[in-house]
């Protein structure tokens, strides 16, 4: 089968492999779409912590194309979405319901650490399909499905706050999962949403998404707060949900909410951000991090299904396999307008 491998920093080969065999209790998904996360990209740019030789790549969409001994579920031809995370069902966290705090649910998920390779690629093992797999019904494309791993991190965030209707919020950072939350939000009644972002295009996408107001932090950097509290009577934002994954970002949060706000971080970084604590206390901010999801991916394809979430203006590009360096991981790299590039293997049968 055809993969594309991170052969070293900004380096992506595609090669042919040999294709993944179903162990019991696995299956093999013939992969349809995968998309390009943000993450994909820090770790091609950075080469850490992903290891030269793995197979990136974990918000797929397929076909079940093989099925090992003792799962009784799934068959061949299944339609589904990959959940990459592998949580174990038994632990602790995954008894109390937060199985992405599971030890095991990245170490052994696909695209995510070293060695556990991904689908950037024609097919992809699936260790424990009861809890990564979750089918798709035939009104829902793969094209469409391909949302439902970044859109179930936006619900999370979303359901993680305590959101509730008539609530006003600041969405820092429209990419697919700001994008995904604006859209939550709108759905779940919110009072006024506020959406900070650089880029003129995905602005626009804000809008379209229906957010009440919009900002660029790059022309209106002295002004970005006071808007924000003009807007809402100059109490600040009840919640704000960091989704771009920036230092500047995340003390940007800190001062946009209001007395008593929470700021949830769902954008990833891993550079050090320097807080006041006076400040959270005096004003009882809370600070809260979000990571995965929990049970939010059959919430997702539902509504995709409903119709009640906009995939189609989020997808910028869809292109094959062979040409993932150039026109994906480069271009996502460069260009702050894209949101989503989908990669097709494309080069053989479903099956």
């Amino acid at each position: 089968m055809k993969a594309a491998v991170l052969a070293e920093k900004q380096r992506i080969i595609v090669e042919e492999r040999s294709k993944p065999v179903a162990g019991s209790g696995e299956v093999v998904v013939a992969v349809s779409h995968c998309g390009i996360c943000g993450s994909d990209v820090h770790g091609y740019m950075r080469g850490m912590p992903i290891k030269p030789g793995t197979v990136m790549g974990h918000e797929c969409t397929g076909t079940v194309s093989q099925v090992g001994e003792g799962v009784g579920v799934w068959s061949i031809g299944d339609r589904v979405a990959v959940k990459p995370m592998a949580d174990c069902g038994a632990c602790h966290y995954c008894r109390q319901g937060q199985p992405s705090l599971c030890s095991q649910a990245v170490a052994e998920g696909i695209g995510l650490v070293p060695g556990r390779d991904g689908a950037f690629a024609s097919h992809v093992r699936i260790c424990r399909p009861g809890g990564m797999l979750f089918r798709l019904p035939d009104e829902v494309s793969f094209e469409e499905a391909v949302f439902t791993e970044s859109l179930a991190t936006s619900m999370h965030g979303v359901r993680l706050s305590g959101f509730r209707a008539g609530d006003c919020a600041v969405v820092i950072g429209a990419g697919t999962i700001g994008l995904g939350v604006i859209q939550l939000l709108r759905i779940g009644g919110a009072r006024r949403i506020i959406v900070v972002e650089p880029s003129t295009k995905k602005r626009e996408l804000a809008l379209k998404m229906k957010a009440d107001m919009v900002l660029d932090p790059m022309a209106e950097t002295s002004e970005t707060r006071r808007r924000v509290y003009d807007s809402t009577c100059g109490l600040g934002a009840d919640y704000v949900f960091e989704c771009a994954g920036a230092p500047e970002a995340l003390q940007m949060g800190l001062d946009l909410a209001g007395k008593g706000g929470q700021v949830m971080v769902i954008g990833v970084s891993a550079k050090e951000v320097n807080i006041k604590p006076l400040m959270l206390c005096v004003r009882e901010v809370s600070l809260k991090g979000v990571f995965g999801y929990y049970d939010e991916f059959p919430m997702v394809i539902d509504f995709i299904q409903q119709g009640r979430i906009d995939t189609a203006s989020m997808l910028s590009d869809v292109i094959p396999l062979e040409e993932i360096e150039d026109r994906g991981f480069r271009r996502l790299a460069g260009n702050p307008d894209l949101v989503k590039i989908a990669v097709v293997p494309g080069n053989e049968s479903q099956i």
